[in-house]
């Protein structure tokens, strides 16, 4: 995802759009994103620096740690931020901070339901 830092009027730009799953870059058998990365944003200029602050959103494929099902969990950043001085650029990446905030939003051990009781030690099954 790219701004376009001239096209920023004095009062911020609202942008509203979707970034195909790639940008996420994950290469994990248990963690996958198969659907669009919804973002909403606006980039303001302050001075000599853009802040973008806003909202992403996407559903995550996951593993379940303990019955190792796999299932889909809405991930969802409402705290988004990003601040950069400017010198001169015309466009500002913002890829790398959007994929960093969406993966800290994972849960470190991925559970299909909170109550999932996992495999069963003596016949295996869920």
């Amino acid at each position: 995802m790219k701004i376009s830092v001239k096209r920023i009027p004095p009062d911020g730009e609202t942008v509203r759009g979707d970034d195909p799953p790639s940008i996420m870059e994950l290469d994990e058998p248990d963690t996958r994103f198969e659907h669009d990365i919804h973002y909403e944003l606006l980039a303001q200029l302050q001075g000599n620096a853009l802040l973008v602050t806003g909202q992403l959103s996407t559903p995550a494929t996951l593993r379940c740690s303990r019955c190792l099902r796999v299932f889909e969990l809405p991930v969802r950043v409402d705290g988004f931020a990003f601040h950069q001085e400017l010198q001169g650029e015309d466009f500002v990446d913002l890829t790398a901070n959007m994929r960093e905030d969406i993966i800290l939003e994972l849960p470190q051990r991925a559970l299909c339901t909170e109550d999932c009781k996992g495999l069963c030690p003596h016949c295996g099954k869920d």
